[in-house]
């Protein structure tokens, strides 16, 4: 399973494809996250379906950096399923920000998502006063990183003790080379400039799930304030919706691909088995 480069006739997009079936798996990585982070998580997937894994568009070595909004991150999607000819039916799975793009594209493509998985998920129940800060803090951890000793301490936090060995390859690339940090960094500022507008359109547009198989999965090893805000706020919105169910995974961190893959898993099997059209 290897990447491969995308032309989506404005730009390029990194892919992998694995597996087939009637269903494609569609995997949403977390903010300037690597598609590799579902490494631990993907092969059982591509054994039941098809799969797809791709990495957000990067931001350019140098220059201004405009914010890259939910609308552009959703078009740079659709074209990618296109040049792939990958048609729906859609099992979309999301982690961290990759959650927000999930609900997004089943809002605006109501009849091509079958299936939503969450996995410790970003929620509009966050502080968007704090979230407004965020590309400032990618703006100091860019400055920062010229250090060696904290680009190696960036390394130990991206990378937990259980996380895949090409995903742990592919930030330690990213980090000790000093164009990709670069423009690693780059990307997470322009992405997360649009984080607090893509939460307002989400309570604004469409605050509960649509009516399709859901499994909606929060890291209970992650107690702070505002993560058992989420929680709650995640237990909620599971429980207005007939077809979702709730579950709080006491023993993961917020990289939940990396610390309980098998439960990431279960779901997207269990949300498939609700879903799939048998081929």
């Amino acid at each position: 399973m290897h990447r491969r480069p995308v032309d989506i006739g404005n730009g390029e997009l990194e892919a992998v494809i694995a597996g087939d079936g009637s269903v494609t798996v569609v995997f949403e990585n977390g903010l300037a996250t690597p598609l590799e982070e579902w490494d631990a998580v993907v092969g059982p997937i591509a054994e039941r379906t098809r799969t797809l894994r791709y990495d957000h568009r990067i931001a350019p070595a140098s220059g201004p950096v405009a914010a890259r909004s939910a609308s552009d991150v959703l078009s740079d999607l659709e074209q990618l399923l296109v040049a792939l000819a990958l048609r729906p039916p859609y099992v979309f799975v999301g982690h961290s920000w990759g959650g927000v793009v999930a609900r997004l594209f089943a809002q605006k493509h109501p009849s091509d998502v079958v299936g939503l998985v969450f996995v410790d998920a970003t929620h509009e129940a966050l502080n968007s006063r704090a979230l407004a800060l965020l590309p400032m803090m990618y703006s100091i951890m860019l400055m920062l990183c010229r250090a060696g000793s904290l680009r190696r301490g960036f390394i130990r936090q991206l990378c937990p003790p259980g996380a895949p060995r090409a995903y742990r390859a592919r930030v330690e690339q990213r980090l000790q080379d000093p164009a990709r940090w670069q423009i690693g960094f780059r990307m997470a500022r322009a992405e997360s400039a649009a984080i607090a507008d893509a939460l307002e359109q989400l309570a604004r547009d469409c605050p509960d799930l649509p009516p399709v198989a859901s499994h909606v999965l929060t890291a209970g090893g992650v107690q702070s304030k505002s993560a058992r805000r989420v929680h709650e706020a995640w237990k909620a919105t599971s429980a207005r919706a007939a077809a979702a169910r709730y579950t709080c995974v006491p023993t993961s961190g917020h990289y939940m691909p990396f610390d309980a893959p098998e439960v990431v898993i279960a779901a997207i099997l269990e949300v498939l088995d609700g879903s799939v059209v048998k081929s």
